[in-house]
This record gives C-alpha cells, sequence and structure tokens, in this order.
C-alpha cells in the first residue's frame, strides 16, 4: 500500500529547500517558475511540468530569480511493486490539466481530514503513478508530431487567458487547422479547445479556493466575459458550481 506523508500546495513560497534526502516526491508546478538540483541534475520547472524525485536522492529547491511559483508536492512512501519504479524522472503530462485538477481534489482530501479521506487520497495518487507508468512506455507517436503537439501544450499554457483559434495554432505549427485538432487529441486524447478550457477551470479551482477573488473576478480574470457560460463549464470539469468552493472556504 502507498503511504501518504503530506500532500502541499505551495502558493509564492519565499523559502528553499537545502540539499538532503527524503521521502518519494512527486513534484507539479501550476504557475511560474521553480528550480530543483537532484544530485548532479539540474531542472526548471514551469507551469505543467511534473518531476518524481525517488528517497533515495538527494535533492534541493530553490526559487527562481524572478518569477514566483506555484506547485503541489505530495511526500510518500511506494508500495514494492508499484508502477513507479525507482528512476528519477521529468515530464509534462500529455494531460497536465487533468492532473492539476486530480492534485486539487487530493489536496482538499488530504487538509479535509473527512471521513475515508486516506483511502481516497491513496486512490487518487496510485491513479496518477499509473498514469505517470502509462504515459512513459507508450511514446510511440513519432517526433515530428510529438514536437508539434508539445509547441501547441506550451503555447496554450503560456496563453490560456485569452481566447486562441485554431488557425492560431495551425500557424504556430505549420499545419493545415483541419489537421490541428486530429494531431493534438492524436496524442492528448482531448481536443486543443477541451485543453485550453481544462487549464482554466484548474485555475480558476485555485484561485477561488486561495485567493480573495470573486467568482466574476475570476472569471473576467481568465477570459470569460459571460460568467453563466463559466459557470457551466466550471461544473462541467468540476462536478460542482464554483460557488461551492467559494462557500467552502
Amino acid at each position: 500500500m502507498t503511504i501518504i506523508h503530506g500532500v502541499f500546495y505551495d502558493i509564492a513560497p519565499h523559502w528553499c529547500v537545502e540539499n538532503a534526502k527524503g521521502q518519494d516526491t512527486l513534484v507539479f508546478v501550476t504557475e511560474g517558475k521553480v528550480h530543483y538540483h537532484v544530485e548532479n541534475d539540474n531542472f526548471e520547472l514551469t507551469k505543467g511540468d511534473l518531476l518524481f524525485i525517488p528517497s533515495r536522492f538527494n535533492r534541493k529547491w530553490i526559487n527562481d530569480e524572478k518569477e514566483l511559483h506555484k506547485k503541489y508536492a505530495v511526500v510518500f512512501e511506494k508500495e514494492n511493486n508499484s508502477f513507479v519504479d525507482e528512476d528519477l524522472f521529468y515530464l509534462k503530462p500529455r494531460k497536465s490539466g487533468y492532473f492539476e485538477q486530480r492534485l486539487a481534489f487530493l489536496n482538499e482530501q488530504w487538509l479535509g481530514e473527512r471521513i475515508y479521506f486516506q483511502e481516497l487520497s491513496q486512490n487518487i495518487l496510485s491513479e496518477l503513478l499509473i498514469m505517470i507508468a502509462q504515459e512513459k512506455s507508450e511514446w510511440r507517436t513519432s517526433p515530428i508530431k510529438e514536437s508539434s503537439v508539445r509547441k501547441m501544450q506550451d503555447y496554450l499554457l503560456a496563453n490560456y487567458r485569452r481566447n486562441i483559434s485554431i488557425e492560431e495554432l495551425a500557424e504556430l505549427t505549420g499545419v493545415t487547422p483541419n489537421y490541428v485538432t486530429v494531431l493534438f487529441k492524436e496524442v492528448f486524447g482531448s481536443t486543443p479547445i477541451q485543453y485550453l478550457h481544462q487549464i482554466r477551470i484548474n485555475t480558476a479551482s485555485n484561485l477561488i479556493r486561495t485567493t480573495n477573488m470573486s467568482v466574476r473576478d475570476v472569471a473576467e480574470y481568465l477570459g470569460y466575459c459571460d460568467q453563466s457560460y463559466f459557470n457551466r463549464m466550471f461544473k462541467k470539469w468540476m462536478g460542482v458550481p464554483p460557488s461551492h468552493l467559494k462557500i467552502k472556504r
């Protein structure tokens, strides 16, 4: 059984971790930039990046000099037959929006300590670890397709607050507009527009839970001019209306 020791959501932390060993650690960055030094490897993590650090590795992290960051960190012990091996690995998950959504739910369960929260938290973490192992073993997409879609993903992550057209992505990658959606869905399992909404809604969930912004302010900040449409999209992705999270604060 996977034993979770802590689930954290760091919001623009001003502290650093010096070189030390610890438990198995899963890091997922939701905003900004942070630097990890693990043994002899250096990683610059930005929005959508995931890093797994096995317990046997020395590690430390420091803030970026110019850009604050937000990140989830899960500290745990793997079971012996875990799907995740003992290797350090870094990747930008194909479904990074879903990872962020599940980690937000995991963090909520862990902090809330509701009945069965430990069992539910373990199941969520196991799901994410299996998805990571699956993605690592399924790199069958051609390098050209993978490069084009990663370029689209990075562009969406950097510009998610404004409306991005399929034509814009086509020009970015040098493919036809009709092929953009086909290509993106082949690699990510969703369309670029679905992915854009997922990034926005995950960001909205974090803002509602961690700031004093009103639901209307969050909707406008994320490019939704129609709040009723934002409410529908939020409930579609999160299962509850945004007001539900605001009430729970």
